[in-house]
């Protein structure tokens, strides 16, 4: 007889890692979002920033176009989300903005130029990474910010952006840091004589220094070599282990946490950027201008411009009210009605019982009256 019943459904059988909330709060999360109409490679680009963000970004995030930035900030205090990374497209350029949630301030970056991952791993013979590596943050590296001003003309805030970049990924924590979980490295370099920043994304192998590279290649567990056609096993490790271009570059050494000496190699995975700062907003891009690259205000215009960021932020405290009065002008409109609903119930149920009284009544004054009557003829 066949065997019935259901199909056996697999539970979950992951441990939970419990998580702080102190953890919680000081780990920066973000969402990377498009805004508008996009093309496909800015779409790829999205993708390609969250795994760069990853793990702690909203991978399978979907947006719609009801959706606003207002419904990003409503959200981002329940899932401890830090930043807002909303990519966009014009006809003149592609932009980058960087929100600080939950008050600001906002970085617009133009895209000066930019590569998928898929282009990167596509120039190179043998790509790195698995899916294990974007378990764990990546290892930030900011270069170049701490040096001499831009001599470009209205030069960007070097200290204003490093520190929002800065807080984009967690920090290293010494005490607690485990030198095996580096598996990714993202690089934030800052040209002076552009006035750009420059990002690359890196995958991290690690290895043992001072080890020729044919010995290297029998001590390892993977891909191990083919020996089939040598006859003697001296020709293979003298001969480099027959290691390709990109195998034979000597990995660079760095002292290990055991004390030791390790050697680690660097593999592009992408996506690259070149981010040029275009404009600082106060407030999560609705406030003050604080700094824009192409025009300059007057003290005056300035002014005006203030006045007009008071304004729409006195609006939109506004319209919130008006939104909640509506909502509680509905919601006890409704309560209302129900109550004269059930009080024209209750009433109707009175009167019918009423009517029923006074017909019980009736009947027995009818039958009171006729049995004295016929009483009397009888007398």
């Amino acid at each position: 007889m066949p065997k019935q019943g259901k199909k056996r459904k697999k539970k979950r059988t992951e441990k939970e890692v419990d998580i702080s909330e102190r953890e919680l709060r000081q780990t920066p999360r973000c969402f990377v979002v498009k805004r508008g109409e996009v093309g496909n490679n800015i779409k790829d680009l999205v993708h390609d920033f969250r795994e760069v963000m990853s793990p702690n970004c909203g991978k399978a995030l979907r947006e719609s176009r009801i959706n606003r930035l207002e419904d990003y900030a409503a959200v981002a205090g329940h899932f401890h989300v830090s930043h807002l990374i909303v990519f966009t497209q014009t006809k003149a350029a592609s932009y980058m903005k960087l929100v600080k949630l939950p008050q600001g301030p906002t970085l617009t970056f133009r895209l000066a130029s930019y590569s998928l991952a898929r282009d990167v791993r596509a120039a190179q013979k043998r790509p790195r990474g698995g899916s294990r590596d974007y378990s764990v943050a990546p290892l930030q590296v900011l270069n170049g910010f701490s040096g001499a001003a831009s001599a470009v003309a209205k030069a960007s805030p070097k200290e204003l952006m490093v520190e929002m970049l800065r807080g984009m990924l967690p920090a290293v924590d010494v005490p607690t840091y485990n030198q095996a979980e580096t598996r990714r490295t993202a690089l934030f370099s800052y040209d002076p004589v552009e006035d750009v920043v420059h990002f690359r994304h890196y995958h991290v192998t690690q290895g043992t220094a001072g080890i020729e590279r044919g010995v290297q290649r029998l001590l390892r567990v993977t891909r191990l070599p083919k020996l089939g056609s040598k006859a003697d096993i001296a020709d293979f490790v003298l001969n480099g282990g027959a290691a390709s271009e990109s195998e034979a570059e000597q990995a660079m050494e760095a002292p290990s946490a055991t004390g030791g000496r390790i050697g680690v190699r660097l593999s592009e995975t992408g996506p690259r950027l070149t981010l040029q700062l275009v404009k600082v907003e106060e407030g999560i891009c609705n406030g003050g201008v604080l700094y824009h690259r192409f025009q300059t205000k007057t003290p005056t215009q300035q002014q005006v411009l203030e006045a007009k960021a008071k304004q729409r932020k006195s609006l939109q405290k506004r319209n919130d009210m008006l939104e909640r009065n509506l909502v509680g002008a509905k919601a006890n409109k409704k309560r209302m009605e129900d109550k004269k609903a059930q009080r024209i119930k209750d009433h109707q149920g009175g009167g019918y019982e009423e009517e029923e009284d006074a017909g019980a009544v009736e009947t027995h004054v009818s039958h009171h009256v006729k049995a004295k009557a016929e009483g009397g003829g009888g007398g």
